[in-house]
């Protein structure tokens, strides 16, 4: 089964890598971001940020402030705890600090390490003890006693459910080892396969950054040290695709996060295997227009560094509406060595969302193969400085159509001389088409309006001018109809026309004329200015509805005696009927009773006039126990007595 699923991972992997690229790097600004991150770990209070902060400065090639005091504080915190982990800390930064002066005092947890490896017992034993015992053997030169024994408590410790994060663990301590580790190489399939793939361009492992960093670095140790050469684990695409989701996560703002994202992206682009490469536009989507004429695209490693040779850069294919008009194309070199200029203007140079594939292949014969220089997917925008209003005519027509419409002709940037005039039985008619500059083809602009403003109030109605079939552009608008828009108000008013588009860099304002607009005085309505429109409102005064006047006083006493005369009878009745209490037992539960009867018929009361629910079955709570205690107290008590 394993086989089957790892030929269904290598085929599907092999569908996907002629797209598989990647198209970001750490740059500059981003290693200045993890720098400012890492120097907040030196100020920790945490150890292990500490350690983070100091190797990850160091994978940066920074150097660190305030060395000794940074070593004063390990000595401080080794002092403090004699943990694992705090001791293979402090003792890992200690040694890649390499020049502080003073000594950690670690002989306690050398021994203690030393006791873990000869342990017969070790279920309590964790594969994170294992290896952060090894490594502070290691940072002090040490060696464990017996390396087979290490490795039979390593082989008994891996199974085949181990978490993942202890497979990272495992990975490492036996990287450390040497030749001896390789018995654990084919694990290494099982832990790939463990990996979650996410929309076909990330890899990572459960557990984030990381553990998908700890064991990345500790499978290319581990090949380093047992020689996996032909045989590595991680194919191209792979490799590719935890570049991505890396370089996804370079915004970090942990100093554990920062080192580990360091030293995963120092792994990748120094290792023996492969070499990713980052293939990026030097602007946002090229940034080209008709003065602009040049496309740079810049190659480096993961890091943001100069590949190891020159590159061979062209066009496989370049599509702009689903039709290719470029292909075979070559890029020059530049000064810059990452950055390799295409001159982009064959065909002519049309605006739009171009689609490019290109490749790049290296000149020089390099010992690692690049991973990412084939078929790699570039979006590059050619927009315009400024378009071409062309064919503009506006004028008005009646709307029983018995004459043709009156349409005057303009040139862009002119301006009617004498105002239109229109009124509620008319339709006002603009036409015009849109073009480039250069290549003097239609243009379509996702904004295309004709505003009216009112001269007197500066109120605004705003039209879209549609698109036909012949890609022109026209507004054909029923006054009439559109009235309520302009409120009803008659009065002059100025046409601007506005063309506003993602690929034109200078958007279009053009006033063209002012008209008299005239409406129906059965429609006209007082129009607000456009500043009273956006002051505030009156107050809304509210007033809610009277209560029900209340019966006299009278009529409520009179229910309350109605509501008490049951009572009262009962009473009468007893009296009549001479009951006899001579036998009632005055003790103290038969009086507790009949009291805690009588205050829950009391609280019932208060319940009625004032209590809320909760307060009353508190007190409903108290009273309920001391009813029953008395109550079976007392009828013990009866029981008794009749016996006798």
């Amino acid at each position: 089964m394993k086989i089957v699923f790892l030929f269904f991972v290598a085929t599907g992997c092999l569908c996907f890598s002629s797209s598989l690229s990647v198209d970001t790097y750490l740059s500059s600004r981003d290693k200045d971001q993890l720098k400012s991150v890492l120097l907040t770990g030196l100020e920790s209070e945490n150890l292990s940020d500490v350690f983070y902060a100091v190797s990850g400065l160091q994978q940066l090639n920074q150097k660190i402030p305030n060395v000794q005091a940074v070593c004063d504080k390990l000595v401080k915190f080794v002092g403090k705890s004699k943990s694992l982990d705090s001791v293979y800390f402090s003792t890992s930064a200690w040694k890649a600090i390499a020049t502080c002066s003073g000594k950690l005092v670690v002989d306690e947890a050398v021994q203690d390490v030393y006791a873990m490896l000869e342990k017969k017992d070790i279920r309590d034993v964790h594969m994170s003890d294992l290896y952060f015992g090894v490594s502070i053997l290691s940072n002090l030169n040490l060696k464990p006693k017996d390396i087979t024994k290490l490795i039979n408590i390593i082989k008994r410790k891996m199974k085949p459910d181990d978490t993942i994060t202890d497979f990272g663990y495992s990975i490492h301590l036996l990287a450390s080892l040497g030749p001896d580790g390789r018995f654990a190489f084919n694990r290494l399939s099982d832990a790939i396969m463990q990996v979650d793939q996410v929309d076909r361009k990330f890899l990572q492992f459960e557990g984030g950054l990381s553990v998908t960093a700890l064991v990345l670095t500790g499978v290319y140790k581990f090949c380093d040290a047992v020689q996996c050469n032909t045989s590595f684990p991680i194919q191209n695409d792979q490799a590719l695709m935890f570049s991505n989701y890396l370089l996804s996560r370079k915004s970090v703002q942990t100093p554990k996060g920062a080192y580990f994202l360091l030293n995963a992206l120092n792994t990748l682009s120094n290792n023996k295997y492969h070499l990713p490469i980052a293939a990026t536009l030097v602007k946002p989507m090229g940034d080209l227009d008709d003065t602009q004429k040049i496309l740079s695209v810049r190659f480096t490693n993961l890091l943001g560094e100069p590949l190891p040779t020159s590159l061979s850069v062209g066009v496989e294919s370049a599509m702009l509406n689903n039709k290719v008009v470029m292909s075979k194309n070559k890029f020059k070199s530049t000064t810059d060595k990452t950055v390799y200029e295409l001159e982009f203007n064959e065909p002519d140079l049309s605006i739009g969302i171009y689609s490019i594939v290109i490749s790049a292949t290296p000149l020089e014969k390099i010992k690692v193969p690049l991973l990412g220089n084939t078929a790699i997917p570039l979006e590059v925008k050619v927009s315009a400085s400024s378009v071409n209003v062309v064919d503009f005519k506006v004028g008005t027509t009646d709307n029983d159509q018995q004459t043709g419409p009156s349409l005057q002709t303009l040139k862009y940037g002119e301006k009617l001389s004498t105002p239109l005039k229109a009124d509620h039985m008319q339709r006002i008619i603009v036409r015009f088409a849109i073009k480039d500059y250069q290549v003097k083809k239609h243009v379509q602009v996702h904004q295309a309006f004709i505003r009216f403003t009112n001269i007197k109030t500066g109120s605004q109605s705003v039209f879209v001018a549609e698109l036909d079939s012949q890609n022109n552009y026209k507004l054909d608008m029923d006054l009439g109809v559109k009235s309520i828009s302009f409120k009803h108000t008659s009065g002059l008013y100025s046409m601007d026309l506005i063309i506003g588009d993602f690929l034109l860099k200078n958007p279009i304002v053009w006033h063209f004329s002012d008209i008299k607009l005239k409406f129906s005085e059965v429609e006209s309505d007082v129009s607000e200015s456009f500043t009273d429109f956006y002051k505030p409102k009156k107050l809304i005064s509210h007033t809610f509805r009277e209560p029900e006047p209340r019966p006299p006083h009278i009529v409520s006493l009179l229910f309350t005696v109605l509501s008490l005369a049951p009572l009262l009878v009962l009473f009468v009745l007893w009296a009549r009927l001479e009951v006899n209490i001579k036998n009632f037992p005055f003790n103290l539960s038969a009086i507790g009773f009949h009291l805690a009867l009588a205050s829950i018929f009391i609280l019932f009361g208060m319940f009625w006039v004032y209590l809320d629910m909760f307060i009353t079955l508190k007190y409903l709570c108290l009273l309920g126990i001391s009813t029953f205690l008395f109550g079976n107290r007392l009828l013990s008590y009866i029981a008794r007595r009749r016996n006798k």
